[in-house]
């Protein structure tokens, strides 16, 4: 189908999603025409270029022209599922219009608008994982008129517990309604086979053309001044700035705060009160100049208006998080720029070496690996679906399909019903424990979000009463939305703050460095390594040996390279790890070219002995404590790929060169 047969195919719903551009983008004229035959469709395309309206027009289409709106006008129909919160927000506040257009009904779900009718549903839902699970736990009933479910941003769900949870989820509504159109909205991935994970038989839309990159280097002195100047050279107005860590956040609202952005320097993280969020997000989108320094809550598509350049403070966690946070820049064009800021030559060379990647669309991500932690909280959550009349192991099975084996979830169910946590009431015939549903009753049930493992405090303006934000770590003195405040009264037992704001001082504490190592995947080791040393072949690694002890360049990173060092330790190999970057071996020579490579055996024993300080760095789900132990070392293989690592590490071999040699290669990753 050309344009012209699609804007006719389109004949409701044309105007209020596509008039106001006057023609389809790329990809909607790929994948309209797929759903409108009815097929489960993939989207995968980078941001910005009209995935929403690509999918939601054609799936409203199709209703109208079977009447579904005539019959039964106060039945859902369509389920919009999104990551977070505040893209459910910015969803709401894009699709209102069009879909009030079409005399239809648009609702939103989250746990800061919980409250829905039974008796009034909207016809299109919004909502996230989390309030998905809720509903359909507590009100499946709400889902038996349902025709098409939505997938919105599944790239940042999935191969993480959430996406198995809302894979699990999936397949409980499927037993209420098993007829349902599936499409599934996705940026640029390598894994084309995202959407076979949650439904049958996806058409992959793809569209093969990324944005053209642009991007400088600065170092981290003087970029204040840098900026600027690049600033005025290019007549950049609004400029996104992304941090990997809300402190530095925090801090530099205050030293952008000169000329001519003197007075519109904001911060955006995810400990801000929702509503300071959104006035944020409000002023972005109406401001002629500002600047904005977020986190990765802005990482995704909320909407803020036009970005002339995106500056990136350190490099991101891998090439996805850098994509995803570039895309938000220069989103009419199709061209991007970026200012990557580095403190020292490794960070320079992440920088190169990330968009080089992002720019030949090599992201190097880990492969999809099921999450064990999920099992539990489906089983808590299933189980309070079914709490009047209970359920069997054997139905219990069937639920986790699309993930675990049955002998995985009997083993944990077993474990649970020897915690006490689920009871039989009669044989063969299983309920939550009465402890358990009364937590169940206060809505802590539906989130494998893992919460932070210190505490943390609600933050009160002591002059006006308001609530200002949350921090972790309490100081005296400390930053929080832009502004520096001291502490007047803090109430233990409330995990309260009562704190006056004290102006921009300049007197800077940190606030929170975020949770989880965030590093990227073992395989982009050999890119980094050429970039380095490209005069040796792609899966050759160079090592020095002196006085007995070898020096191997791995760049690994820090979390492969501490498991290495500590696993070949525990094989007998006195093995440490430098910085996540080379390994020394003391008292210790290779006898041939291969990689040292440390037994399986050795790696769970490392894992066994690091539970707690893996499961900070991995977020492995909010319920992975209540897996058996062995399950919980499980999780811990699964999650960091470790048969993917080990043969990873078989394809490598070593080439020798001289120490003086190796110190020069060493010396440019400081």
């Amino acid at each position: 189908m050309d344009g012209g047969e699609i804007k006719r195919a389109l004949r409701r719903t044309w105007f209020p999603f596509f008039a106001r551009f006057g023609k389809f983008t790329p990809v909607q004229e790929i994948t309209i025409p797929q759903i409108l035959r009815n097929k489960n469709v993939v989207v995968i395309s980078p941001s910005a270029s009209g995935k929403t309206e690509a999918v939601i027009a054609p799936v409203l289409e199709n209703m109208f022209e079977r009447r579904l709106f005539n019959v039964r006008p106060n039945k859902l129909r369509v389920l919009y599922i999104s990551p977070t919160r505040a893209l459910v927000n910015d969803l709401y506040r894009r699709l209102l219009d069009p879909i009030d257009y079409l005399n239809l009904t648009l609702g939103l779900k989250t746990g800061d608008r919980p409250r829905l009718s039974d008796k009034n549903m909207p016809h299109v839902l919004l909502t996230t994982p989390e309030s998905f699970d809720s509903l359909l736990t507590r009100r499946p009933r709400v889902f038996l008129d349902l025709e098409a479910v939505i997938l919105d941003e599944i790239h940042l769900l999935d191969n993480t517990p959430r996406g198995d949870q809302l894979r699990i989820l999936l397949n409980r509504l499927r037993k209420i309604r098993n007829r349902l159109h599936y499409s599934a909205l996705s940026a640029t991935i390598d894994d084309l086979e995202i959407g076979c994970r949650y439904f049958s038989d996806p058409e992959v839309c793809m569209l093969d053309a990324p944005r053209e990159i642009d991007y400088l280097l600065v170092p981290a002195k003087d970029v204040v001044v840098k900026l600027m100047a690049i600033s005025r050279e290019r007549r950049f107005k609004k400029i996104l700035a992304f941090f990997n860590a809300r402190s530095l956040a925090e801090l530099y609202s205050q030293k952008l705060a000169v000329p001519p952005f003197s007075d519109a320097v904001y911060v955006h993280h995810a400990s801000l009160p929702r509503a300071r969020r959104e006035d944020i997000e409000r002023i972005m989108n109406s401001a002629d100049h500002a600047i904005l320094c977020a986190t990765s809550t802005l990482e995704l598509g909320i909407d803020i208006g036009t970005v002339d350049c995106i500056v990136l403070f350190r490099p991101p966690f891998d090439v996805s998080s850098m994509l995803q946070r570039i895309g938000r820049g220069n989103r009419r064009t199709q061209s991007l720029f970026a200012v990557g800021v580095y403190t020292n030559d490794w960070e320079r060379t992440l920088f190169e070496t990330y968009f080089e990647c992002a720019r030949q669309g090599n992201l190097y991500d880990k492969r999809y690996t099921p999450n064990l932690s999920v099992i539990p909280q489906q089983i808590y959550s299933y189980f309070h679906q079914r709490r009047r009349i209970g359920t069997t192991v054997n139905s219990l099975t069937k639920v986790f399909s699309p993930v675990c084996s049955e002998g995985t979830v009997k083993t944990v169910f077993k474990h649970l019903y020897e915690e006490g946590k689920v009871s039989e009431t009669r044989p063969g015939i299983y309920f939550n424990s009465p402890s358990l549903e009364k937590k169940i009753d206060y809505g802590k049930i539906h989130s494998n979000i893992a919460e932070t493992s210190f505490g943390e405090y609600d933050v009160f303006n002591v002059t006006v009463g308001n609530l200002v934000g949350r921090v972790f770590h309490l100081r005296e003195k400390f930053v929080l939305g832009g502004k520096c405040w001291r502490i007047r009264q803090i109430d233990e037992k409330e995990k309260k703050v009562y704190a006056q704001c004290i102006g921009d001082a300049s007197a800077v504490t940190k606030v929170f460095e975020g949770k989880g190592a965030g590093s990227y995947n073992y395989r982009l080791a050999p890119v980094i390594k050429s970039r380095i040393v490209p005069s040796i072949g792609f899966e050759y690694f160079p090592y020095a040996v002196e006085s007995n002890n070898t020096h191997i360049l791995h760049l690994l990173g820090s979390l492969y390279g501490f498991i290495l060092a500590d696993a070949l330790f525990h094989g007998g190999i006195d093995a440490m790890d430098v910085e996540g970057k080379m390994l020394v071996l003391n008292r210790f020579v290779p006898v041939d070219d291969r990689f040292p490579i440390p037994g399986l055996g050795s790696i769970k024993k490392v894992v066994s002995d690091n539970i707690s300080r893996l499961e900070d760095a991995l977020g492995s789900g909010a319920y992975f404590y209540d897996l058996p132990l062995e399950y919980q070392i499980e999780d811990h293989m699964l999650n960091m790929d470790v048969q993917g690592f080990l043969d990873f590490l078989q394809s490598l071999r070593l080439v020798r060169v001289e120490m003086e040699q190796f110190s020069r290669y060493a010396d440019s990753l400081r």
